[in-house]
């Protein structure tokens, strides 16, 4: 059979597909050789071994070559690193070794007899001691220097036959599938990529991954990273008015992902962050938010961060019937178990289901879900029970300030007091949205406390806690994430530890 008619006859798309699980490789040889760190090791293998969609990846024995090739080279790296730690803990105790026999016995230190006959001879011990250490010392470096190069040959070798194998298969591959030479990337240009994408200023990133577009037609990836560079300068204060057309530069980066990409990963965190990023970008009544959130759904598999994300999506569009199974997911795996039993709660109390809240109650917790109600909006209800909670809480911890303060207790640590009062104000702040109004009232608070701490008498401390009465009437009309349910009771424990400083 002539190989060069077959592949001239494939499609375009089939040729491009090649390409990119070609590139799939290189990308990974690339990560390996560039930062030989564990943990990109750990999730190059898991990204192999459990995460490729065999269904959907290329199967070509060349490919199949180099992937084993690339968890062999993985596997010895990390044995190697091991072997490194070996070599050097050898070395430093051979030196520990060598100083202590060139110190002299405590028997010749200690000895009775004639003292200069004794400092001569220990004198003696010591310079031969010496010596030795320093002879012992230089063949011990050049033992370590030896065995890390024996090492370091190895890797290189290991490291060049994974270049060579990626090589071979690019061959093969080209040769069997005849795709344009253009698709597939090099070394100096992933390392560029790479580069680029360290760059903080996303305006200089964006401009960067801009002018290398035509050489990754063939990686998805990058265009996900292109798009996301251009969002960010689309949302960021910093630049001129040109900033408007980078959503336009965004949406067609992501639109390029989606129709580059190919579903060779089972679990694909970029393509799910490109779906949600996109989704952002568009308006709430756009044809294509729906696709995209099935799609983000799937892509996410178990990485719930991303899940988190699309579950709030599809609650905004009403989806509830859509999240239902995720979130059990979520709090089965004690995943985010305070939100997302509200949450759950919240859709069983609104389908009246009481039978699968009550499962949910004691799986997650009576504390992480809304109370049972019929027709009464739950959510609401929990926020200003848990607000209440929160601004009597304070109170009492005010109040408890201001008796420790007036009874000059001689236990009183004032300096803890002070900065613990302030932890609690910056902790409550935390879960706030627009919280300018209430964040200077703290700051008040915190003033009127140093007064009172400085000066003790009636009046200060009755203005420190008028001042606090201020803050428990704007804490119930404060706008707080539902979040801040989860944290009540840690908030709570450190007001009563203020208390009792």
């Amino acid at each position: 059979m002539d190989t060069t008619n077959h592949a001239n006859q494939l499609p375009q798309e089939e040729k491009v597909k090649v390409a990119y699980a070609l590139n799939l490789c290189a990308v990974s040889i690339s990560q390996i050789i560039d930062s030989k760190d564990i943990i990109v090791l750990k999730q190059e293998r898991e990204s192999i071994l459990n995460n490729l969609n065999l269904q959907n990846f290329v199967k070509h024995p060349a490919l199949l070559d180099v992937l084993k090739r690339i968890l062999d080279t993985i596997t010895y790296l990390e044995i190697q690193a091991g072997d490194m730690s070996f070599i050097e803990k050898e070395y430093q105790q051979k030196l520990k070794d060598a100083i202590w026999s060139a110190v002299p016995s405590p028997g010749a230190l200690f000895a009775g007899g004639n003292p200069v006959s004794l400092a001569i001879a220990v004198a003696a011990q010591i310079g031969t001691g010496y010596m030795n250490y320093r002879r012992n010392k230089s063949q011990y470096a050049l033992d370590r220097e030896r065995s890390e190069w024996e090492l370091k040959r190895h890797e290189i070798e290991q490291l060049h036959g994974l270049r060579a194998q990626l090589f071979e298969t690019a061959w093969k591959l080209s040769s069997d599938f005849n795709f344009d030479d253009k698709y597939r990337l090099t070394e100096k240009q992933l390392s560029r990529f790479s580069e680029a994408l360290l760059e903080s200023d996303p305006l200089k990133r964006y401009e960067r991954l801009d002018v290398m577009s035509d050489k990754f037609s063939a990686l998805p990836p990058f265009w996900y990273y292109k798009g996301n560079a251009a969002m960010e300068v689309f949302r960021s204060q910093q630049y001129g008015s040109f900033v408007a057309d980078y959503k336009e530069y965004a949406i067609k980066a992501y639109n390029e992902f989606h129709a580059a990409n190919f579903e060779f990963l089972r679990e694909d965190v970029l393509a799910a962050s490109c779906c949600i990023e996109h989704i952002s970008l568009l308006e709430p009544n756009d044809v294509f938010v729906e696709e995209l959130l099935k799609q983000a759904v799937r892509f996410a598999g178990d990485n719930y961060d991303l899940l988190q994300q699309s579950i709030f999506v599809n609650l905004q569009l009403g989806r509830l019937n859509e999240v239902v199974l995720p979130l059990r997911e979520m709090i089965a795996n004690d995943y985010n178990v305070g939100l997302n039993g509200i949450l759950l709660s919240r859709i069983y109390i609104s389908q009246s289901n009481q039978v699968e809240y009550e499962k949910l109650r004691i799986i997650a917790g009576e504390y992480n879900v809304l109370p049972w109600s019929d027709g009464t909006d739950m959510s609401e209800k929990l926020l200003i029970d848990t607000l209440t909670k929160l601004s009597d809480e304070y109170l009492v911890m005010a109040k408890q300030i201001v008796f420790n303060l007036k009874a000059n207790k001689h236990s009183l640590d004032e300096k803890s007091l002070y900065k613990g009062f302030q932890a609690v104000s910056a902790s409550v702040l935390k879960y706030c949205g627009d919280a300018k109004e209430l964040a200077e009232k703290f700051k008040l608070a915190e003033e009127k406390l140093k007064l009172a701490i400085v000066n003790t008498n009636d009046k200060t401390l009755k203005d420190f806690f008028e001042s606090t009465q201020q803050i428990n009437v704007e804490l119930l009309k404060a706008d707080f994430s539902l979040q801040i349910a989860e944290e009540v009771p840690n908030l709570i424990e450190k007001m009563r530890q203020v208390a009792k400083t």
